[in-house]
């Protein structure tokens, strides 16, 4: 059925607002991953202090508004002459550890195998899907067997490495571009959206600071808008 309708277009490169479409969907899958993949360093906080109030799409999702201004009001110590301040710096720290790594009970369980089971138990079945959808593009964890394979951040990479991808096929008028689309679309509706919002409520209800509470209220903002854009992009 795929095969017969790419068969049907025409072989030819995107336009510009196509393109610029995918760009700023991995602008924004880039800021995701930055966010829940490590922790905060000083760098990526003066970074998100410049730069949050572009992210993408924000007029139109009340969630991502809502989660600019909380990560503007939890940055709002900013020097300009020595960055963001140590005490803010180390807030968030400690807030990403406490909520992602622990070593406590965590709050906010960071692994969709976590929301999966009543045990909260990691390298399930999720996690064995999740690595399948990875091996299809060689898509290899840097702490492959060490991390499970279905944490945030690295879920979030892998649609931001997708596209790249879909980017350059597009770019060059390869038609395989549309499998790249149905396997993202598949992985945001199987896996990420899945749990996302229960992991965001749990975030929200139990972050000390605005900034994760605000870049949850965009992580969930942002996924839902992004459904929408898949299928503009497949409607081409």
């Amino acid at each position: 059925m795929l095969d017969g309708m790419m068969a049907q277009k025409t072989f030819k490169p995107a336009g510009e607002n196509v393109l610029a479409l995918i760009e700023l969907r991995a602008y924004a899958y880039d800021v995701l991953r930055r966010t829940f993949a490590s922790e905060p360093s000083q760098e990526y906080l003066v970074l998100m202090k410049d730069t949050i109030d572009q992210f993408p799409f924000s007029s139109e999702s009340e969630y991502i508004l809502k989660g600019i201004e909380a990560v503007k009001k939890s940055l709002d110590q900013l020097d300009p002459s020595v960055g963001i301040s140590k005490d803010v710096s180390e807030e968030l720290l400690w807030d990403y550890t406490r909520m992602f790594i622990g070593p406590d009970q965590l709050v906010a369980p960071p692994w969709e195998s976590a929301y999966a089971n009543e045990d909260k138990l990691l390298f399930q079945k999720e996690t064995l899907a999740v690595r399948e959808a990875y091996l299809k593009y060689l898509f290899l964890p840097v702490q492959f067997q060490q991390e499970a394979d279905d944490h945030i951040g690295l879920e979030l990479d892998f649609m931001y490495q997708l596209c790249l991808i879909l980017y350059e096929k597009m770019k060059s008028g390869d038609l395989s571009y549309a499998e790249v689309l149905e396997d993202q679309k598949s992985f945001l509706q199987q896996h990420l959206l899945t749990w996302v919002d229960r992991f965001g409520k749990d975030v929200v209800n139990n972050s000390a600071t605005d900034f994760y509470k605000g870049m949850t209220n965009i992580l969930t903002g942002y996924l839902s808008l992004d459904q929408r854009a898949i299928e503009e992009l497949l409607a081409i």
